[in-house]
């Protein structure tokens, strides 16, 4: 027995090394330094130009106009190699001197579409990230700035003490969460390129095959590098708000709750104000979400569409393509995987906030029955009940991200019919 706890903590102070979770109360002061190093790397990628104040005075750029020289070229090589080696029809000598070790392969094409896909989607997305940005589309990430003023209060983030320390500590771990993965990442791809250089059939014969091609690998590991950071650091961003607006919902969901049940307590005049104050309070918060829909669905619809092809994609060159019938398969599969499950998760927490939202407008039902409304508060709340049976009150898209039975049914014929479309377009 004292062995097996020995070795459960051995497991857990391993994962919490390679991970950083902490399972321990998290601080404001932690919390916040976690969040300030998520935001000094987005500005390094400029990807929060001024970081999370938005403000030039407040967060100056670094972003240089070398570094945006050098990032812009580094992007552009990248993707013309990539497009180069994905439709030429070049013989064996010249598709090792453009860098291309898997010449030999019938399916190498594929390898570098895929790649090729992934690098323009992940520009792509940068880019409409930035300009939303840019253009205050994202203004309410100016929440995180405040928190760095005031700390994870409820002045801050509008929710009760007990809401505001399982948000501090869902956003520091989900913080440092993200910045491992960065970087085991960008660690993880340079071993992963020169294995599966090494143990191609077709490996360098010469000299200047062997230059060319380690050259090319260095510009395509820095290239991916770069463009699956700018998906994480943004997905790092999302996620953490998304926490937010969970906890944030859960909070109103106990307020209507413990309101419906003060309606034998109450007379109806404090009943009454009580009401007022917990519809305002839901409106704002309906406001907030509704607001960011408007801006931030467009780049949703994107990410998602983007996500869900590369990982029909990645699953159609391993399960029918075949590049290697081993590593290189595994390796696509992989990477195709952590995609669905990415959706998944994504729509699993999406579907929760939508049920917490839904349940506000039960919930209000029951506790204006004993009310006499005027007419104005009775539109006021019969608007209210209406807009929280909508589905684009949890970055649901419509009904996209809303993982019911039709959707995850319409999802599955989604990947059916890709698959059969690659199959009799490449084969």
């Amino acid at each position: 027995m004292l062995k097996a706890n020995k070795t459960f903590l051995f497991i857990s102070k391993l994962i919490q090394l390679l991970v950083g979770f902490r399972s321990n109360k998290v601080d404001d002061a932690q919390a916040i330094k976690d969040l300030q190093r998520l935001e000094s790397v987005c500005i390094e990628y400029n990807i929060l130009p001024n970081g999370f104040s938005q403000d030039q005075s407040v967060t100056p750029s670094k972003w240089t106009k070398t570094k945006s020289i050098l990032y812009s070229s580094l992007i552009i090589v990248n993707i013309t190699h990539l497009l180069l080696l994905s439709v030429s029809n070049l013989s064996n000598e010249w598709l090792l001197i453009f860098g291309d070790f898997l010449c030999s392969y019938p399916g190498r094409r594929f390898f570098w579409s895929f790649w090729l896909y992934v690098s323009v989607f992940g520009e792509v997305l940068r880019h409409f990230w930035i300009y939303l940005v840019r253009n205050g589309n994202l203004a309410t990430l100016k929440l995180y700035h405040s928190i760095y003023l005031q700390g994870f209060k409820s002045k801050s983030v509008s929710m009760n003490q007990t809401y505001c320390q399982k948000f501090s500590f869902i956003a520091a771990n989900l913080t440092i969460l993200w910045l491992r993965i960065i970087f085991l990442t960008a660690l993880s791809l340079a071993p992963i390129f020169v294995i599966i250089v090494q143990t191609s059939s077709h490996l360098p014969k010469t000299l200047q095959q062997f230059i060319c091609i380690y050259f090319w690998l260095l510009i395509t590991y820095l290239g991916l590098v770069c463009t699956l950071s700018n998906i994480m650091l943004t997905g790092g961003i999302v996620t953490v708000h998304l926490s937010y607006f969970y906890f944030k919902a859960a909070h109103l969901a106990q307020i209507v709750q413990d309101f419906v049940r003060k309606r034998k307590i109450l007379d109806n005049i404090d009943y009454f104000s009580e009401y007022k104050v917990t519809v305002d309070e839901i409106i704002k918060y309906q406001n907030e979400i509704e607001q960011l829909n408007i801006r931030f669905r467009n780049w949703l619809i994107f990410l998602y569409f983007g996500i869900s092809f590369t990982s029909n994609f990645g699953f159609y060159i391993a399960v029918i393509v075949h590049i290697d019938s081993g590593f290189l398969d595994l390796f696509i599969a992989s990477i195709s995987v952590v995609g669905s499950v990415s959706i998944g998760a994504c729509s699993y927490t999406n579907g929760i906030i939508l049920t917490k939202m839904c349940s506000y407008c039960k919930n209000l039902r029951r506790a204006t029955r004993r009310l006499q409304l005027n007419v104005k508060s009775f539109i006021k709340g019969t608007d209210l009940q209406d807009r929280l049976v909508r589905t684009d009150i949890a970055f649901t898209i419509g009904k996209i991200l809303h993982m019911t039975t039709e959707v995850f049914v319409i999802y599955l014929l989604e990947n059916i019919s890709l698959i059969m479309m690659f199959t009799l377009n490449f084969k």
